[in-house]
């Protein structure tokens, strides 16, 4: 699984010059590491086995970097790839933790802004994620309610042509219980990715490696404010919603732009 944070990040000068001092010869080399340093704070999985995922491990750090070589300008700012076991019902993709790690790192080198979120999902490993979405249903009101409505469009990438545009809209919406307004976007091109997303992000060659669609899915969304809290609660609606569908069993690219 790959998920990355797209927009503009402004990097303290001060945090290359101290990775360069500590031998750090990569800026990928010092971001992998925080990301595995702030996984270790919360508990989370990382890095310490080469062994594959341990036994009762949902998931498991593999690599992290990205993209800070254009001050000012739109990029994949940060991305991270976990390896994920096979299913299991007491664990659901980890969405919300990969996107806390990749938002802590940011807010420790400098300053960013968001504009878009990708996730290369495993659909073959998505789990019944209904009754957690119902519980942050609360947080997602709680945090958005004093915020402005925001225009998102949502991008599915790898589908089945099987797969219904109106009903995954549908779906998504009652997930989010009054939360979202969702309709189907234009037609999708498979050459052009979303406003808010900067390149084809890391993982998107991983999605042609796995047998899968080339159908592609727009959709018009609004939302009581933007952060990334709310692109990876999007990004996670739509995968339980095409998880319902049970037409997509490949890799699937999500993408949240704004």
């Amino acid at each position: 699984m790959f998920l990355g944070l797209h927009g503009v990040v402004d990097v303290d000068a001060a945090v290359i010059e101290h990775w360069h001092q500590g031998d750090v010869a990569q800026v990928d080399d010092g971001i992998n590491g925080l990301v595995i340093s702030r996984a270790d704070a919360y508990g989370w999985p990382s890095a310490h086995s080469s062994d594959g995922v341990p036994p009762g491990r949902r998931w498991w750090h593999l690599e992290a970097g990205g993209d800070w070589r254009n001050p000012g300008r739109q990029t994949e700012m940060v991305w991270c790839q976990v390896d994920v076991a096979p299913q299991s019902p007491a664990y659901r993709l980890p969405f919300v933790p990969l996107t806390a790690l990749l938002s802590d790192a940011l807010s420790a080198v400098g300053t960013y802004r968001l504009t878009g979120f990708h996730a290369l999902v495993p659909m073959e490993a998505a789990v019944d994620a209904r009754a957690a979405l119902a519980s942050m249903v609360e947080w997602q009101e709680l945090t958005a309610f004093r915020q402005p409505e925001h225009a998102v469009r949502v991008r599915l990438e790898g589908l089945p042509e099987s797969v219904r545009a109106d009903a995954l809209a549908a779906t998504a919406m009652d997930l989010a219980q009054g939360h979202l307004a969702c309709r189907p976007g234009a037609e999708a091109d498979t050459n052009t990715l979303i406003e808010g997303i900067a390149t084809r992000p890391t993982g998107h060659e991983r999605l042609h490696e796995v047998p899968s669609g080339d159908h592609c899915l727009n959709f018009d969304c609004t939302v009581q404010g933007w952060s990334a809290d709310t692109a990876v609660w999007l990004a996670e609606l739509f995968t339980e919603a095409l998880r319902q569908s049970r037409a997509a069993k490949a890799s699937v690219l999500v993408a949240v732009g704004a």
